[in-house]
């Protein structure tokens, strides 16, 4: 996955396959930091297409660095590029699964109706079922990060810096790379949360 809100996103279908075995991931060096910590992860692997795996050369470092166990070992494709399926085909797992709308998808071994009416946490979610489930709970789709000691102590001397006194922080984050997501009520959101503590 390669966008940061993605990978959070993802973390409910990482917990469900957690559920039934080990699960791995391979991130971009951006979004493995927020997986680093992760209980439901065995291993983490960081595809850096940019500069360490760049080329056929680093494609092929990956493959070996992230090759399947088992003969029946399956791959979950979230984000759904062809690099990510053919970089699951290379490393021999025999079962893929992905949105039926991935530029990837006719690598697939199983392909997922996309629902483009439900959120996308959702979305990936239903990977977990081969899209064939009923509808999850708002539980079921809550993120989970887990930050780690030195996460806390980036967080607190952020803090200390800007001498907050303890008092509730809502954090909101009014920007995006998709326009489609640029809310434009922000503002307005802002100033009511005013109410309930201090805005960042």
């Amino acid at each position: 996955t390669s966008f940061l809100g993605d990978m959070v996103l993802t973390t409910p279908l990482i917990r469900e396959l957690a559920a039934r075995g080990p699960v791995d991931v391979v991130a971009t060096p951006a979004n493995a930091a927020l997986l680093k910590h992760h209980p439901d992860v065995r291993h983490l692997f960081r595809y850096d297409k940019r500069v360490a795996h760049a080329g056929a050369r680093g494609f092929r470092d990956l493959v070996r660095m992230a090759h399947a166990e088992h003969a029946d070992d399956t791959a979950f494709l979230a984000q759904g590029s062809l690099r990510s399926a053919a970089l699951a085909m290379a490393a021999g797992y025999s079962q893929r699964v992905g949105f039926e709308t991935s530029a990837g998808r006719w690598l697939y071994t199983q392909r997922v109706p996309y629902h483009r009416e439900h959120h996308h946490a959702e979305r990936l979610w239903s990977l977990a079922g081969y899209g064939e489930r009923e509808r999850p709970t708002a539980d079921v789709l809550r993120p989970s990060l887990y930050p780690g000691p030195d996460d806390l102590d980036s967080v607190q001397r952020l803090l200390d810096v800007h001498a907050h006194a303890g008092e509730p922080l809502l954090a909101i984050a009014p920007g995006s790379t998709w326009a489609t997501k640029r809310w434009p009520y922000y503002a307005a959101l802002a100033r009511r949360l005013t109410l309930l503590g201090r805005v960042v």
